[in-house]
């Protein structure tokens, strides 16, 4: 009596097919979603140094320095830094004094306009608060 053979159809084949494309997709969309929130933490600590760089940068020269952020360019630059970019979906929002316009100033004694940036893409926030009195920056993500 001759063994039948056994395998796959073709319905099996495509099946185990769509399958891995579905899981294929989801582990892509979710590493992009990782890979989004990761450079969006990476701008967060950029701005973040060149503040401080700002605020050492004036103690250190007894003058004035000023971290200048451009809202519509998406862009900001301590003095002596190459400008730097953020993502367009990536929405800031600056808070600071009015003189200062758009722009956190730091002075020789370190104390500064002070104020804080809001930043924010669908549920990933944070802020970053600038002390006017010690000019201190500190950053966190709100939930």
């Amino acid at each position: 009596m001759p063994n039948p053979q056994r395998g796959f159809t073709l319905l099996e084949m495509l099946v185990v097919i769509v399958l891995i494309s579905i899981a294929a997709g989801l582990v892509g969309f979710g590493l992009q979603q990782g890979l989004k929130a990761a450079r969006e933490r990476q701008v967060v600590g950029q701005m973040v140094d060149a503040l401080r760089s700002t605020r050492a940068r004036a103690i250190v020269s007894g003058q004035a320095a000023r971290t200048e952020f451009d809202l519509r360019a998406l862009s900001f630059q301590a003095p002596g830094r190459p400008l730097k970019h953020w993502p367009a979906d990536l929405q800031v929002t600056l808070h600071t004094a009015e003189q200062a316009g758009s722009a956190v100033e730091f002075y020789a004694d370190g104390s500064s306009t002070g104020g804080n940036l809001l930043l924010a893409n669908g549920s990933r926030r944070w802020r970053i608060d600038i002390g006017w009195l010690t000019g201190s920056v500190q950053s966190k993500a709100l939930p």
